[in-house]
């Protein structure tokens, strides 16, 4: 199915046809809206898709490129514009000059962006350089905060456009930041539509988005394509961000503050509507989804319910459009095959007395570390080792569902509202004992999980991720929100008396309830990865059809790796509502939920105790950092880690522990196959060789010797 694009019309009538199903539109809206929809309010909220439309355009020309979907458009402008406000309110440049140079920069940062980022991913599969992009979203963020902080400091003033006039469309004032985005953008878009339709540049790069492989061979340098593709990305984005900032302010492109995961989601949602191929498509959607919230907004003053009625929007686009988007997927590679399980010791050495004692070692280290740890710390660090313990369970759930299951999710802490919510009323409200409200929580937010993971059943790898996004923040603006649910939010606790005996009142009862809930999980995710279902579950990332053909019913597996992840969540959440004595709604925004995802990124998604590092890492960067170097940190951590270390913090902790057991194999003279193939070292001759002698088709390998210097290729015996 698709849209009345799709129909049989002459291409030079489908315009016509458009504006004519806008007009019937417009009419029916106006009369059955209690206020109508006048004139003043469909101009402003074409005027705001329209910026909309510039950030969806960069969307799509990045896909087409890459096959990738872009988490970072919106902030590649941001610092461009940081810089222009800084230009002129500190420096007192000429506005235009201010504007034009910030345009320039931008597009050279995003073309510095596809050199030094999206280059070294370029054998990857997509879904990573996917995760890439929202490590740099976070690190663009960060320094669009602190630039102005580095750079003659905070602006005094208003950054606008030098035009004073202004006229009245009822009901609506305009002035000269509005005539503005009326003049520039249509300009931009033609501008746009003349490179990529009569240049050789513009040609080319429609070729290279229609097959890479083909545009190679042919000779078209598809790398350079690559870099002018993202150097207009960044030209657009800023371009949208520096009209819109003297309308809305900047704080709407800042995912810290929340406004900008709003501007994402609609950004991404005209995006997939476009089918993130059709730039004229793309256009209309995200003009019309600027003109639906502004009718919202007049109708209702609030635009809250727009961010659920947009989830609604993108499931239908991706399902109606489903065969498109497998397709894209098959082509993207969008699974996590290149994200390698860490081993366990190998059988060899498991029994040896170096290897025994050494674990012992670590692990008596470590219990005598977490158990003494309210002894010498604070009520403050305390209560973080408390948060830490829960951050440490909802990776186990990102685990389960990214590591083993393959699917990106960027509303995983929504999930941990729903079950706190749950566990809160029924605890509080209603009188539950703990032990039944919790359990409680994670049923029902088990089965939130299983919802937002039904579209995984026809919608996969980079594109399910948007769908989460959107649950993400609709769980922020509306679902979570005691505004809209109160009967959901329970905002104040007592803090509870387990079985009657065992208060949890002081911080170090709490660090103890937290650390045993975290046990409790690791203990069921290892015994999950050892069960059936933990082996159905990796087999079905790794190949479905495989796994269809083997017996394994793949729709029931995808569904019990959301639940499982859920109930994870919602047990995380319940521990959370304790802990918090209550729960706080704007505690679960968007932002939020992707440095949890971050989290176990950098923590390593081929092993659990990388989870736990991740958060970690996450969390100690939120104790010790301000809210802007956190994000620096964690977006660093991302891109750093997945272009040197793509298993993670655990990862670099179980080479450690490689490199100890090949000395003590080479100590016992034992040959370790498994250590052998990852073993790199800095002489070729410190390898054992391998003599190759071949006779009527037969290989027959004969190991000379560990000492026996590498023979080069003419020496091999034949």
């Amino acid at each position: 199915m698709g849209s009345f694009l799709d129909l049989p019309v002459p291409e030079r009538l489908r315009p016509l046809v458009g504006v004519g199903a806008v007009l019937v539109l417009w009419g029916v809206l106006a009369r059955l809206m209690d206020r109508g929809l006048p004139i003043g309010i469909v101009i402003r909220g074409a005027v705001f898709g329209s910026l909309v439309a510039l950030l969806a355009i960069g969307v799509v020309l990045v896909y087409r490129a890459n096959r990738i979907v872009n988490f970072a458009q919106a902030e590649l402008g941001s610092v461009a514009a940081v810089l222009a406000i800084q230009f002129k309110l500190v420096w007192g440049w000429n506005y235009f000059v201010a504007v034009a140079v910030a345009l320039v920069l931008a597009g050279a940062m995003g073309g510095l962006i596809d050199r030094l980022v999206i280059r070294r991913f370029h054998r990857a599969p997509r879904l990573i350089l996917t995760v890439a992009t929202i490590g740099l979203a976070q690190i663009l963020n960060a320094l669009s905060i602190i630039i102005p902080l580095m750079i003659g400091g905070l602006a005094a003033g208003t950054f606008a456009t030098p035009f004073a006039f202004r006229f009245d469309v009822h009901p609506q004032v305009f002035g000269g930041d509005h005539v503005m985005v009326m003049a520039v953008v249509p300009l931009v878009m033609l501008g746009l539509v003349w490179f990529l339709r009569f240049t050789d540049y513009g040609v080319a790069i429609r070729a290279a988005a229609e097959n890479g492989d083909r545009a190679n061979l042919v000779g078209i340098p598809v790398k350079r394509l690559s870099t002018l593709v993202w150097t207009l990305a960044g030209f657009l984005s800023a371009t949208a961000v520096i009209l819109r900032v003297p309308l809305v302010g900047f704080a709407s492109f800042q995912s810290v503050s929340g406004a900008g995961n709003a501007l994402l989601l609609r950004t991404l949602a005209a995006a997939v509507l476009g089918r993130m191929e059709s730039l004229p498509r793309t256009v209309v959607a995200a003009i019309g989804i600027g003109i639906f919230q502004e009718a919202a907004a007049w109708q209702y003053s609030d635009t809250d319910f727009v961010d659920a009625l947009l989830v609604g929007v993108i499931l239908i686009g991706l399902l109606l459009q489903k065969d498109f988007f497998s397709r894209a997927a098959e082509t993207g590679i969008s699974t996590w095959k290149a994200v390698r399980e860490i081993r366990p010791v190998p059988a060899e050495l498991r029994d040896l007395p170096e290897v025994r004692w050494a674990g012992f070692g670590l692990t008596t280290l470590l219990t005598v570390g977490v158990i003494t740890l309210p002894l010498w710390a604070s009520p403050s660090q305390e209560q973080a080792a408390a948060l830490v313990a829960i951050y440490a369970i909802v990776a186990l759930s990102l685990f389960v569902l990214t590591g083993w299951a393959g699917h990106i999710s960027l509303g995983q802490f929504a999930f941990v509202g729903f079950g706190g919510a749950a566990c809160g009323v029924l605890y509080g409200r209603h009188g539950w004992d703990l032990m039944l409200a919790v359990p409680a929580g994670v049923v029902f937010a088990a089965g939130a999980a299983v919802l937002v993971g039904l579209p995984a059943l026809r919608i996969r790898g980079l594109f399910l991720a948007v769908t989460t996004l959107a649950f993400a923040v609709t769980a922020e603006t509306f679902l979570l929100e005691d505004r809209y649910v109160p009967w959901l939010i329970e905002t104040r606790l007592d803090q509870p008396v387990l079985w009657g005996r065992f208060p949890l009142s002081e911080g170090w009862q709490q660090y103890f309830l937290c650390l045993i809930g975290l046990l409790a999980a690791v203990v069921a995710v290892r015994n999950l990865r050892a069960g059936r279902m933990g082996r159905a579950i990796i087999a079905v990332r790794d190949n479905e059809a495989n796994a269809e053909a083997a017996g394994i019913d793949t729709t029931r597996v995808k569904l019990a790796a959301f639940a499982i992840s859920g109930g994870l969540a919602g047990f995380a959440g319940g521990l959370y509502v304790i802990n918090q004595q209550g729960l706080f709604s704007d505690a679960f925004g968007a932002a939020v939920s992707i440095r949890m995802f971050s989290m176990v990124v950098i923590g390593g998604l081929g092993s659990l105790p990388g989870a736990i590092l991740g958060a970690v890492y996450v969390r100690g960067a939120e104790f010790f950092l301000p809210p802007e170097y956190e994000l620096l940190a964690s977006g660093f951590g991302i891109l750093l880690l997945l272009m040197f270390l793509p298993e993670g913090l655990g990862g670099l902790v179980y080479r450690g522990r490689d490199a100890y057991l090949r000395r003590v194999a080479r100590k016992h003279g034992l040959v370790v196959p498994s250590l052998l193939a990852d073993e790199r070292v800095e002489d070729p001759r410190d390898q054992p060789t391998v003599d190759v002698m071949i006779a009527e088709g037969d290989v027959v390998l004969v190991e000379p010797g560990p000492t026996e210097p590498q023979r080069r290729p003419e020496e091999v015996r034949t």
